[in-house]
């Protein structure tokens, strides 16, 4: 193995630690401090840990195929034997396949498992029914992804090779049976995170840094308010009470009133609650935080905007330069506008790990982007709301469904990285090629330095070596230009969704502690009052098998 190879992969386990103690921070700040499991629980934190560490592979990707070549001559190192580099390649496909693999079984198995066996908790039922009945559920799930693999299995790649004779299309065209399967069901798994990736992480992206800019209201401003709305309930009862001083009440407006005495009881504990904050030293703590707060969320917005310019620009050149166009995902050769971004990961590649650190940055920034928009807007169907994401208040179901939603977004995520947003550092990093042929027909451009150029797809397949990443998705779109048609275009309907909710972000008022806390206290009292009833049945079930026996 080079040194380069060890070095690579030893910082790459390094980072994907990281990112798993990362996943158990998360999942432990939102889960439920009183209705929690285990199992449900750790499956999260697995599947989040994998699928950051298969995005994180993308950096030792191109590292490694940038690695192989000599700046200086535009010709691979003498190390960089033709073995040596597939040696590499066949190591990085091993470790993408397994990893898709594992988040194919955790997509279509293991979350849906965990799911329904929480679901089917009950204190008469066993460990075992619980097993046979998630189990049950569960097939459905399996089953899908059988058919899946089956159809992919047997799927005839296009035949419509472009006029242009190009040796790295006919590399793409001659994939095995088995690859074909795998890719096709990562196809699958990816147009289902482009809807989750543009449901959630297009408005989530502005939802992030302006919510930041803003920051949340001041704790004056919400004391006043919770006063203002405990008068409003206060006069609420006492209207409908003297409506009825002489006569019965209609059970109507009895719950109506019961509604706003556990308002206000809610309410009162909130204004206790904030005339005690204004004297911790949490909250001085925060107000001094608050103008670090408003520049990070101007550096973010700032970035943010970068990127949107980025994908913009990329889809425009694509429509514009592709050279077969929608027969093979409009995939162009090289980058014919500026992209900041790929510009900004290109010169970052020289200092190794620069470009990991952006790069594992730009991914936790689209995690937390897609964070915020589930947390925002919820995870819905359609206008309902099945699930609220909220700090120490979340159900193991909505973590699960949380989980399978962030996984398929960061699989989109993959496409946009790999395609739209810095392509030519996805495809082939900073590698060059000498474009200068001697009289001896040897390439030399000892004495032609600007004969040294950036490799792209039309470069000489022996010294441009594409990423295992970019040729797992351009196998995609290449063979199944459905796929391709379908993830170019959902990019301009995310550009569509961005600036939507950029728009709705602007116009919003500053995030209002009092619902959510107010939220939160309701939940803390119908759970302390399930406790209390489940508590109180056990005791009564005990009394009466004292007294049976």
């Amino acid at each position: 193995m080079p040194a380069v190879e060890g070095i690579a992969w030893t910082i790459y386990g390094i980072i994907a630690a990281f990112l798993f103690l990362f996943s158990i921070g998360f999942t432990r700040y939102f889960q439920n401090k009183y209705e929690s499991e285990f199992f449900a629980t750790f499956i999260t934190i697995l599947a989040l840990g994998l699928v950051f560490s298969t995005l994180a592979l993308l950096p030792v990707d191109i590292f490694l195929v940038s690695s192989t070549i000599d700046q200086t001559k535009g010709l691979k190192k003498d190390w960089a034997t033709p073995d040596t580099i597939e040696t590499m390649r066949i190591t990085m496909s091993i470790v993408y396949y397994v990893c898709y693999g594992l988040i194919t079984l955790f997509s279509f198995f293991l979350i849906p498992f965990a799911y329904f066996f929480y679901e089917e908790y009950d204190e008469e039922e066993s460990i075992k029914d619980r097993i046979w009945s998630a189990l049950k559920y569960t097939s459905f799930f399996f089953v899908i992804s059988i058919l899946l693999f089956a159809f992919g299995l047997f799927l005839k790649p296009t035949t419509k090779v472009p006029k242009i004779d190009l040796d790295w299309f006919k590399k793409l065209l001659t994939d095995s049976h088995g690859e074909k399967a795998i890719t096709f069901v990562v196809a699958c798994l990816v147009l289902l995170g482009m809807l989750v990736f543009i449901a959630y992480t297009a408005p989530g992206l502005s939802f992030l840094p302006i919510s930041m800019i803003k920051g949340r209201q001041r704790i004056d401003a919400e004391g006043e308010d919770v006063e203002n709305r405990l008068t409003a309930t206060r006069e609420r009862q006492r209207v409908l009470r003297s409506k009825y001083i002489n006569r019965t009440m209609p059970n109507r407006d009895q719950r109506e009133i019961e509604e706003l005495e556990d308002e206000e009881r809610i309410l009162l504990r909130r204004l206790r609650g904030i005339q005690q904050d204004k004297t911790s030293i949490i909250q001085r703590i925060l107000s001094l935080l608050r103008p670090f707060e408003f520049l990070l969320g101007i550096l973010l917005l700032c970035f943010t905007l970068v990127l949107v310019v980025s994908i913009f620009l990329t889809i425009v050149d694509k429509i514009a330069f592709a050279i077969c166009g929608s027969q093979c995902g409009y995939v162009i050769h090289h980058s014919n506008m500026f992209n900041p971004v790929n510009y900004i990961f290109i010169n970052l590649q020289k200092i190794f790990p620069l470009d990991y650190i952006f790069m594992v940055g730009l991914i936790l920034y689209f995690f937390l982007a897609t964070m915020s928009g589930v947390i925002q807007i919820g995870v819905r169907f359609l206008w309902v709301t099945l699930f609220s994401i909220r700090k120490g208040s979340t159900a193991p179901q909505g973590l699960l469904v949380s989980a399978v939603l962030l996984t398929l977004s960061l699989l989109a995520l993959n496409y946009t990285v790999t395609t739209t947003v810095a392509p030519g550092y996805a495809h082939f990093g900073s590698q060059v090629y000498c474009n200068f042929t001697n009289s001896i027909g040897n390439r030399d451009c000892t004495d032609n330095i600007e004969k040294i150029v950036h490799c792209d797809i039309y470069g000489p397949t022996e010294i441009c070596t594409p990423t295992v990443s970019s040729t797992m998705i351009d196998r995609i779109i290449v063979n199944t230009p459905f796929f391709g048609i379908f993830f170019y275009y959902s990019q301009w309907v995310f550009l569509g969704v961005f600036i939507i909710g950029f728009v709705i972000a602007l116009f919003r008022r500053p995030r209002n502690n009092v619902d959510a806390d107010l939220q939160e206290l309701v939940d803390e009292e119908e759970e302390g009052l399930l406790r209390y009833n489940q508590h109180h049945h056990q005791q009564q079930q005990q009394h009466y098998q004292t007294i049976t026996t």
